[in-house]
């Protein structure tokens, strides 16, 4: 968080601690923000334009310089039309306007830190995997291997793939477990939510469960 005024940044960080996003580093001028920009990389800079050393424009030229992907939220009420043509030639991620809407600053951080969709598919994928590798461990080892060997040869396919595949572990576990199934499926869930709160597993245990 940038901003030449203490008592805004104090209040400011504050908010954004309350509402679960963790600042890093505080700066007073352009200068500091390049500089915590470079030391510290943070997933979204928020920087005071209107600063009377080292302004704004002169942080965002810089860092855009250093990185055209920095995600960087510009804050300010007004500028002068040159200022604000200099401002949109250098893209800032995203722009608010005060008075300040705590709203729009976390709809707008949390936009910013959303993982580009190959990141989530993989990280669910990670924890599906990791769940089922749990819950079939803990059927004892060789109900394990069991599980896998039965993938390779009946399906071609390994305990990864079936995040992308979860009829061929339906069908492998229904004819291994038989009335044991559901059981194993509800302790499947469970360890899921143990890794994870997040919903994004749903339609893969959806699949498992019909």
């Amino acid at each position: 968080m940038i901003d030449d005024d203490k008592e805004t940044i104090q209040l400011f960080s504050d908010l954004l601690t309350s509402n679960g996003i963790k600042v890093v580093g505080k700066g007073y001028n352009g200068q500091d923000a390049v500089f915590l920009f470079q030391k510290l990389k943070p997933d979204v800079l928020f920087l005071d334009i209107l600063m009377p050393i080292y302004d704004g424009i002169f942080a965002l030229r810089k860092i855009r310089d250093i990185s055209l992907d920095a995600n960087i939220i510009v804050i300010y009420d007004k500028l002068s039309i040159g200022k604000e043509i200099e401002l949109n030639r250098l893209k800032p991620s995203a722009i608010i306007r005060e008075p300040i809407d705590v709203d729009d600053i976390l709809r707008k951080t949390h936009k910013l830190c959303m993982p580009s969709g190959d990141s989530l598919d993989q990280m669910k994928k990670t924890i599906v995997t990791l769940a089922m590798k749990n819950t079939f461990l803990e059927l004892g080892l060789e109900e394990f291997d069991k599980i896998v060997l039965m993938l390779q040869k009946d399906h071609n396919c390994t305990l990864e793939d079936c995040y992308e595949n979860p009829d061929a572990l339906k069908q492998v576990l229904q004819d291994l477990l038989g009335d044991s199934y559901h059981d194993v499926m509800s302790s499947l869930k469970e360890n899921i939510k143990n890794i994870s709160s997040h919903k994004s597993t749903e339609n893969f245990l959806d699949a498992l469960s019909n």
